[in-house]
């Protein structure tokens, strides 16, 4: 039985992706490694065939045409053989000495009476100089290693949300929900969070660093100059995040989940209206009043919801001096959270 399936998305990854996939056989034969190799145009494709065949019980590999990201993912979905469903991304990798552990609590919650929809666990930064240099945690969010529901959370802080590097979903949950993520586009990822959140009724924390994020390549999309090159892409997925869901609907799910999808679309608000600043071009003016305009034809009380909310009120102050402090706010988090 395969407890896990890690899908690791491969774009001209032959530099790196070797040590991705070596920190996955950590998890033995219970572990499903997927390589997709999405149009590469390097050794990649080479890579992942010879491991494959050096690890035929733990290591598949699917070539197919360049789809991006999200296609990867899609493809991932439908063929993990893992009761469990997990994004590894070809720069990235596991804890090798925490995987084991993972895996353990993976294997509790293995029978169908036991499974959770969603795990989130802690992970950490990885930099050129040193790995482990920074580490995300959730403590106190939950009783470690056991299920609960949203209404026994405690309060996540706008600055504590959910990477796609912190999340394990169950692998029949999210094709129950029919999960779908678009193609050839970047910051997909604000989708995988988002969408799934209010369907998830079972959820769990895995109190341990499982996740390595590896940050400090300058064509990484997380790097300022590229979220400047990719705004349209990056505000696109936000009006689509955030559009996911009336006020009306949010308001069926548990308070705190709520709260936490209320926070997070203020958050890709925050981010979005600071960089369409940064830019300051006619061109990130008007992708600006058009995302706001978006929500507001989509839902004028979501609308207003989101602008009382304290990132959103940042996010929308007026005039020169206050898009200034706004890009003040939010470059001085990105230092703070050594992004």
């Amino acid at each position: 039985m395969k407890l896990l399936t890690c899908v690791v998305p491969c774009y001209n990854s032959a530099a790196y992706m070797e040590r991705a996939v070596d920190s996955l056989l950590a998890g033995g034969e219970e572990m499903d490694v997927l390589i997709v190799d999405d149009g590469s145009t390097d050794e990649t494709g080479a890579i992942a065939d010879r491991m494959a065949e050096a690890y035929p019980a733990i290591v598949r590999v699917h070539h197919q045409p360049n789809g991006g990201h999200g296609s990867a993912i899609n493809y991932g979905i439908a063929n993990a053989e893992g009761i469990y469903f997990k994004v590894v991304d070809s720069d990235d990798r596991l804890v090798k000495e925490n995987v084991p552990g993972l895996m353990d609590v993976l294997r509790q919650h293995a029978d169908a009476e036991n499974r959770v929809d969603m795990i989130f666990h802690d992970y950490v930064y990885d930099k050129p100089e040193k790995e482990n240099s920074f580490m995300i945690t959730y403590t106190g969010k939950l009783k470690p290693d056991t299920a609960a529901t949203w209404d026994r959370c405690r309060p996540f802080h706008m600055w504590n949300q959910f990477m796609i590097h912190s999340l394990i979903y169950r692998t029949q949950f999210l094709r129950d929900i029919r999960l779908q993520l678009p193609e050839h586009t970047y910051y997909e990822d604000n989708l995988y969070i988002y969408r799934p959140l209010v369907y998830t009724e079972r959820i769990m924390y895995h109190h341990a660093p499982v996740y390595g994020y590896f940050v400090g390549r300058n064509d990484q999309s997380i790097n300022e100059e590229n979220l400047l090159k990719r705004l349209d892409q990056m505000t696109e997925i936000t009006k689509k995040q955030i559009t996911s869901y009336t006020l009306e609907e949010l308001n069926t799910v548990s308070p705190k989940l709520k709260k936490y999808m209320i926070n997070n679309a203020c958050g890709q608000l925050f981010t979005n209206c600071a960089l369409h600043f940064i830019e300051d071009s006619e061109r990130s003016h008007r992708m600006n009043r058009e995302l706001w305009q978006t929500i507001y034809d989509f839902d004028p009380t979501l609308y207003r919801r989101l602008r009382r909310n304290p990132l959103g009120r940042v996010s929308c102050l007026p005039g020169c001096a206050g898009e200034r402090f706004l890009v003040f706010i939010y470059r001085f988090g990105r230092k703070l959270i050594r992004f």
